[in-house]
């Protein structure tokens, strides 16, 4: 039996055989780009890896288009539309121009449903709590796609009930970027 293995000490031998090579003793250079020990293994090509460019960022094939709610970009247009249009749709996801034009929208809705109030008197009213509820019954799903497009669930919506750090943390939800590619709450999923 031989002394232990010490790999501080140059001239002891690697236990397990590395190293010892008969057509090239210990210390000599082997020529460039021939290994004889270490050949490189040949392996076949494997199937469902595309060559050449690692896919586009986001996870999506190249030229694929998001739609609304794929999570895709929109313009203020179509985002206060497609969110009317989705009032009762509480899959999907809502990407942050989507979200944050009909928050815009909102704003604006807002001061017009108040000076409609201030002038129309009681016909104001009515008018006023007809339009916050048609912008409850919008905005709830749309929060909820909004954290669909993050990976979260829409349950999370629940935490801008909690008294003063409820709607903060909501509110950086809704500031944070989704998910670069698919998640859980592709429309395809369902």
């Amino acid at each position: 039996m031989g002394a232990p293995y010490d790999p501080y000490n140059s001239g002891q031998q690697q236990p397990g055989g590395y190293g010892q090579n008969p057509q090239y003793p210990p210390g000599q250079q082997y020529p460039p780009g021939q290994y004889p020990q270490y050949q490189q293994a040949q392996y076949p090509q494997q199937g469902g890896y595309a060559p050449g460019p690692y896919p586009q960022q986001g996870g999506y094939p190249p030229g694929f288009q998001r739609g609304y709610l794929q999570g895709g970009p929109v313009g203020f247009q179509q985002a206060v539309t497609e969110a009317f249009r989705n009032a009762f749709n509480y899959y999907g996801r809502a990407s942050r121009s989507a979200y944050w034009w009909f928050a815009l929208f909102e704003v604006i809705a807002f001061v017009v449903l108040i000076l409609l109030g201030a002038f129309l008197k009681a016909f104001g009213l009515v008018l006023d709590i007809l339009g916050y509820i048609a912008l409850f019954i919008t905005v709830l799903p749309l929060t909820v796609r909004r954290l669909h497009d993050q990976d979260k669930s829409g349950f999370w919506v629940f935490i801008g009930l909690v008294p003063f750090v409820g709607g903060i943390v909501l509110l950086i939800f809704t500031l944070l970027e989704g998910t670069p590619g698919p998640n859980q709450y592709d429309i395809a999923n369902r």
